[in-house]
Order: structure tokens, then C-alpha cells, then sequence
């Protein structure tokens, strides 16, 4: 049972949810460490140099960092250049509304999601103006949206991507179960290729999208073409090859030179990659780019915050003086004892789907990844598909502008008229939910 040290952890556990939800993430997060050394379980210092000494709270820190400078270097402007420089996508709509996508998860795959969302929507908001398409159409707030979720998605199933550290952290600090590289990014692109083709289909028969007026003019392929790639974007893409292989091998085999590989680790890669560019001069003898910079402006300071107030936080509850987690575990067995593990799964996938349309989808992963994936294990299952799936739904939190940031982002573009960002946002949801669950058997040969 909860003991009174655990009343105390818990108070502080719901002061945190309601205040993410309802007030700020960061001062909120900032305040929860005050709130922690309160309880008596551990002092202030104690909890802030927990959360601050935790590897996967470093990592975060540092491939925001590392974000930032791909971004600065501009490789992700090039690759987009070459790729809408290719004369399949002239004269042929869905073939270019098919590449926009495509072109939006490689680019997000590398490391700019962020810089991808917006080069993208500057591509089709062009494409359109030459087109004379009206604005706030259903084609453009189609794409709009869309180029959204493609950004996220692809960031989302690269292994040591921001996301998969941050939910992964969560996972990992509950189960002490690493998150296998390969299957993740081959499970996630699965998933992220079905969704959208589907959306594709749903689209065009269901919502009647046209897009026999949205061309890709010869024009404006070879305006693209015409964009060569500078000598420090050619070095930045080869370095960004380097680590992004050479993270996903080291991460995937073993021995030889993927051990020594393996224990420079996502830090070791990040830094080496913006050393090299920070010592690289321009003509006027300054830095590529400015290391300093890119911790002064890569850092997400709410969301790295969030997750280490979380790391105490978990440390507490799953205690046995405190008896939460015990507790919840007992409640949730006996309330699915003689259900069918994939029922349950099921079950559990829909409610945090739409729980996490009106709640911050990290706030969600915060509370029940810690709480579900132990009675997953409990229970005979795979906690790896578990974690898959609903990492995943919880990257489907657009339906609402309150379920995420990129929601919000969706939301707030100019010229996508509100119903439509309601609209596609329902849509992505319902999809990934029938593609995730439809290929649960798909996910349990992968993991």
C-alpha cells in the first residue's frame, strides 16, 4: 500500500501533471525539484544532480546541440535542392505531392526536422503561387499538415534521435531494456510509409483532394537544380553520412571497430561533428559554426527539464517505502487479469491516443510508460513492442492544438484554415492507430 512518505510523492506527482497541462512545462519541471526535496525522500541538490547525472538527460543536451549545427551548416537546404532538381516530379502532381513527403521524412531522418518543416512548406507554397491555387485550399492545407508529420515521424524512428532518448529514457529507467537500433528504424519507416500512403488514398477518394492544377513546373526544377551545394555543405552531408551509419552500425553489430564505435556512443559522434566545424574557418576567420551558439539556441530547455524532474520523480514512486508503483501494479493486474495480452495492448493504444490529443504527449509518455511497460513484462509480453507502438501513437497527437507542439505548429501555419488542421489531424490518428495495430504481428517479428 501507499505509505505517508508515498502520499507526499504523489502529491508532488499531481502537482507536476496539472501544472504541464494547465500552467508551464519549464517552471513548472524546475519547481518540481524544490517540490521533491519537500517529501523527504531525497534533498533538492539530490534531485537535481540525479536528473542532470542521468546519461540519456546528457544526450538529450547534446543532440540538441548537434541538431542546431546540421541545421546552421545548411546541409538540409542542399539535399532538398537535389532532390526537387529531378525532372520525375515535372508535370506529374501526386508524384511530386508523393516526393514532398518522402523528401520531408529522408531530411528529418538526418537530424533537421525542423529546418525540413519549413524549407518544405516554402517548396509547395511557391509550387502553389505558380499554380495561382487559391489560399487555405484543401491541397495546400493537405501538405501543410502533412509535411508536419512526415518531419516528426522520420525523427521519430531514427534510434538515436531526440525522441527515442527521451521516451526511451522513460522505458529504459522503468525496464532496464535498451531500445534495439535497427528494428526501430525499419519498424518505424514501415509504419511511416503505410501511414501516409493510406492518407494518400483517404485523401483523394474520401476528402476528393485534386491535385491536377498543383504542378511542378520545368521552371522551378531547374531554378532548384541550379543551387549547387558549397564545399562546407558537401563536408557537412559526408560527416552526417559518417554519423548516421556509423551510430546505426555501432548501435546494430559488435567487435572489431563497431566496439570502438560504439563506445564514442551519440555524444561522442555529435561532438566530433560540431568540432569539426567549429574549428573550420571561414574567409573571415570565424567558425562555421559557433559551438556556442548552438547550445545558446538548440536547447529545448521545457522539454529537457520535463524529462529529468521525472528521473527523481520515478526513483521515488517505484521505492518500496513510497508503494506507488506496487500499488498501481496490483490495481492494474487484478483489473486485466483474464484478459488477453493483446487486448489489453489494444485497449490501452486507443485510450492514450485520444487521451493524448487534449494532454501534452510528453507529458503522457512521463506518466504511463513507467506504469504500463512493467505490467507488460508482468504479463508474458513483449515490452519492446509495447514501447514501439505506443511511442508512436503518442507522435500522432495532432488532432488537437493542445496535444503537442508540432500540433500547435499545424494549428498556427498561416494560411491552413483551423477545420482542415481538425481535420487531417483526426485523420493521421485514426490511420496510425489502424497501421500500428493491424501490424502488431509485423512489430513482434521485428523486436
Amino acid at each position: 500500500q501507499v505509505t505517508p512518505l508515498g502520499m507526499k510523492v504523489l502529491g508532488v506527482f499531481l502537482g507536476l501533471v496539472y501544472g504541464w497541462c494547465f500552467i508551464d512545462l519549464l517552471w513548472t519541471s524546475v519547481l518540481g525539484f524544490f517540490a521533491l526535496g519537500l517529501t523527504g525522500f531525497m534533498d533538492t541538490t539530490t534531485a537535481v544532480a540525479t536528473a542532470f547525472g542521468n546519461q540519456s538527460v546528457i544526450i538529450i543536451l547534446i543532440c540538441f546541440a548537434f541538431a542546431e549545427c546540421v541545421d546552421r551548416i545548411g546541409v538540409t537546404t542542399a539535399i532538398a535542392y537535389w532532390a526537387l532538381g529531378r525532372k520525375l516530379f515535372v508535370g506529374k502532381p501526386w508524384i511530386f505531392i508523393s516526393g514532398v513527403i518522402i523528401v520531408s521524412l529522408i531530411l528529418s531522418i538526418f537530424g533537421a526536422w525542423y529546418a525540413a518543416m519549413f524549407l518544405m512548406w516554402a517548396v509547395v507554397d511557391k509550387v502553389a503561387e505558380i499554380n495561382k491555387s487559391p489560399k487555405g485550399n484543401l491541397l495546400t492545407s493537405m501538405l501543410g499538415a502533412m509535411i508536419v508529420y512526415a518531419c516528426f515521424t522520420g525523427a521519430s524512428a531514427v534510434p538515436f534521435g531526440s525522441g527515442v532518448i527521451l521516451y526511451g529514457g522513460f522505458f529504459t529507467n522503468a525496464t532496464g531494456i535498451a531500445i534495439p537500433a535497427l528494428p526501430l528504424l525499419i519498424s518505424g519507416l514501415i509504419y511511416g510509409i503505410l501511414s501516409f500512403a493510406l492518407m494518400f488514398v483517404i485523401s483523394k477518394v474520401v476528402f476528393k483532394v485534386n491535385a491536377g492544377q498543383f504542378m511542378f513546373t520545368e521552371e522551378l526544377r531547374r531554378e532548384y537544380a541550379a543551387k549547387k551545394m558549397s564545399k562546407v555543405q558537401k563536408a557537412g552531408l559526408i560527416c552526417l553520412l559518417f554519423y548516421f551509419f556509423g551510430l546505426l552500425l555501432s548501435f546494430s553489430l559488435k567487435g572489431g571497430i563497431w566496439s570502438e564505435l560504439a563506445s564514442w556512443g551519440i555524444v561522442g559522434f555529435s561532438i566530433i561533428y560540431m568540432v569539426i566545424f567549429a574549428v573550420w574557418k571561414d574567409e573571415k576567420g570565424k567558425s562555421i559554426c559557433n559551438m556556442a551558439d548552438c547550445f545558446r539556441n538548440g536547447i529545448v530547455w521545457d522539454t529537457l527539464l520535463l524529462f529529468g524532474v521525472t528521473i527523481p520523480l520515478s526513483a521515488a514512486m517505484e521505492s518500496a517505502e513510497v508503494g506507488i508503483t506496487a500499488t498501481i501494479n496490483e490495481v492494474c493486474v487484478a483489473l486485466f487479469s483474464g484478459w488477453s495480452l493483446t487486448i489489453m495492448v489494444i485497449l490501452i493504444m486507443v485510450v492514450i491516443g485520444l487521451i493524448t490529443q487534449l494532454m501534452h504527449n510528453v507529458v503522457i509518455g512521463a506518466i504511463f510508460i513507467p506504469i504500463f511497460a512493467p505490467l507488460v513484462i508482468s504479463m508474458g509480453g513483449n515490452p519492446l513492442v509495447f514501447f514501439f507502438m505506443f511511442y508512436f501513437i503518442l507522435q500522432c497527437a495532432y488532432a488537437t492544438p493542445a496535444g503537442s507542439m508540432m500540433a500547435a505548429m499545424v494549428f498556427g501555419k498561416e494560411n491552413l484554415p483551423t477545420k482542415h488542421a481538425y481535420m487531417f489531424g483526426i485523420m493521421f490518428w485514426a490511420v496510425s492507430e489502424l497501421v500500428l495495430i493491424v501490424l502488431m504481428p509485423l512489430w513482434n517479428i521485428l523486436f
